[in-house]
């Protein structure tokens, strides 16, 4: 079964954004994008897509932020 988070393939987050940050672009990777379904569903990079049909590329997958303040933040209601 594949663990990644579907959402993958696309995101900047998985795919390179934190270039100049390997360790922290590893880390999230591991934790959220290549670990098992109940990790991927709590990336909020994940939710806000989930929840809006889009994703910032400048969110980070533990944002402090609730879903609702994303949408505020970033326009996205």
């Amino acid at each position: 079964m594949e663990n990644n988070c579907p959402g993958s393939p696309q995101c900047p987050i998985f795919n390179g954004i934190l270039e100049n940050k390997a360790m922290t672009a590893k880390s999230y990777r591991i934790q959220f994008c290549e670990a098992d379904e109940s990790k991927w569903r709590s990336c909020k990079r994940y939710m806000t897509k989930q929840h809006y049909g889009k994703c910032p590329a400048d969110l980070l997958p533990n944002s402090g932020l609730s879903i609702e303040q994303i949408g505020v933040k970033y326009n996205l209601v």
